[in-house]
């Protein structure tokens, strides 16, 4: 993602993650330590040594950081060096380390750019470590995008619901309100959107605006039997989807249902989340895993719900997604040690009781299972929803095209931003969107 791409409306990453995901950029440079002492990277310094990048909001990084800790005590373990930072310049630093020869050894890297790193070479096949790294073992719902022309390239640190809504039940009650269940429609999202702006006396918009997340789009679009791309590099669906999309958006923020644009070009992060700030009741998230951190930053009540449906024939507007791939690059010096490491996080019950499940909820059954029965509090509401939504048969991702990093996190926002400004009709936006899909989906 280039820095220009870094428009206000997308920079909402939580939720493109819907993110998510976010935090205020920081260089990585100055987020970088190496836990054993040691800061060489895997172009030119010790072979023991790991250089380990990753984004994360909220305690996710600090989360992460103390498992690396428990790795780093363990029998033969490798040193780490992390860098770590918010994910607004994320892809920018990694592409350009990629670029320049001089790649992480271990990188966090998450949908719209999994076959982008594939195809540019970035990523080294895992077949050989597949038992190492459950690679074989995971639900199939999981599973798919850890692989790609019939070789594994990535390790999964969790998993989570997609797309997270979050409800400030606060303000609900304040008004007379209450959380809708799991199962509401599109329309129902709408007159209840509608509901908090007129019983708030107008003074408060039902949810932020998730018009230029691919996320929610993606979930909008199931709800149609339809989905982000086709066969190859072609769209899954039609420019009369992305017209009811668009309008959709376009009608919420015009009687108040969400938030103006003029606030969600503002909300960088989830300290400018329009429910942090109390301009609105509901927000987004990527994952469900976003909840904690959001309520780290208000003392009102947050709790979590689902992405409504399409309807009771529909496929459920949530799902379940990976939360967390990681990749090895194949100029690591230390591979044995980048998967020994990845192996500890993602078997280990020390190191999913310190991430917690600020990298998602863990995939093996076992360490699950563990993680459930002693759950409190937040964390009970994450596995409860996580436990709902594998319930109801959550649909396998597809792996995105080359391509799609830009036009979903570039050209989707744009064109809701424009339409939200009154820069632009439905109708020219949506021309737009796929004049730039054309370009981009090579």
């Amino acid at each position: 993602m280039t820095a220009k791409s870094q428009n206000s409306q997308f920079s909402r990453r939580r939720l493109l993650q819907f993110g998510a995901a976010v935090a205020g950029t920081a260089a990585l440079s100055s987020c970088s330590r190496g836990l054993g002492g040691s800061s060489s990277s895997s172009g030119g310094g010790s072979k023991s040594a790991l250089d380990v990048m990753f984004w994360g909001e909220g305690d996710q990084n600090k989360k992460l950081i103390e498992a690396l800790d428990l790795y780093q005590k363990s029998e033969g373990a490798s040193e780490v060096n992390p860098q770590y930072s918010g994910f607004s310049g994320y892809y920018d630093k990694l592409a350009t380390r990629v670029a320049g020869g001089n790649p992480p050894d271990v990188f966090q890297i998450h949908l719209p750019y999994l076959m982008e790193y594939i195809k540019r070479g970035a990523v080294a096949p895992l077949d050989q470590y597949k038992d190492d790294l459950g690679l074989d073992s995971m639900p199939d719902y999981v599973a798919t995008t850890t692989k790609a022309d019939g070789k594994y390239y990535f390790a999964l640190l969790g998993a989570a619901t997609q797309p997270a809504i979050i409800v400030n039940t606060t303000k609900l009650k304040g008004l007379g309100l209450s959380a809708p269940g799991p199962d509401w429609t599109i329309d129902q999202y709408k007159a209840a959107m509608a509901d908090v702006w007129s019983k708030s006396g107008r003074k408060l918009a039902g949810t932020a605006d998730l018009g230029g997340s691919p996320i929610a789009l993606e979930s909008f679009l199931r709800g149609r039997g339809k989905a982000l791309f086709g066969d190859g590099s072609s769209l899954g669906f039609s420019d009369d989807d992305m017209a009811a999309w668009l309008q959709l958006w376009q009608d919420l923020r015009s009687n108040g249902s969400a938030v103006p644009m003029a606030v969600t070009a503002a909300a960088t992060g989830f300290q400018n989340d329009p429910v942090t700030i109390g301009k609105a009741a509901y927000t987004g998230t990527a994952t469900s895993r976003g909840l904690p951190s959001m309520q780290s930053l208000t003392k009102e009540t947050l709790s979590l719900g689902t992405f409504p449906s399409g309807g009771s024939d529909s496929q459920p507007g949530t799902n379940i997604i990976p939360a967390g791939w990681f990749a090895i690059s194949p100029k690591s010096k230390n591979i044995e040690g980048a998967v020994s490491m990845l192996k500890y996080l993602t078997s280990k019950p020390e190191a999913a009781n310190a991430m917690g499940l600020a990298r998602g909820v863990p995939i093996p059954e076992d360490i699950r299972t563990s993680v459930t029965k002693s759950a409190t509090g937040l964390n009970k509401l994450v596995l409860d929803n996580y436990a709902l939504v594998a319930s109801k048969g959550p649909a396998a991702l597809q792996m995105y095209p080359p391509g799609a990093s830009k036009l979903l996190q570039t050209s989707l926002p744009n064109v809701n931003q424009v339409v939200g400004f009154g820069k632009s009709s439905v109708s020219q936006a949506v021309t737009k969107f796929f004049s730039d899909a054309k370009a981009a989906l090579k």
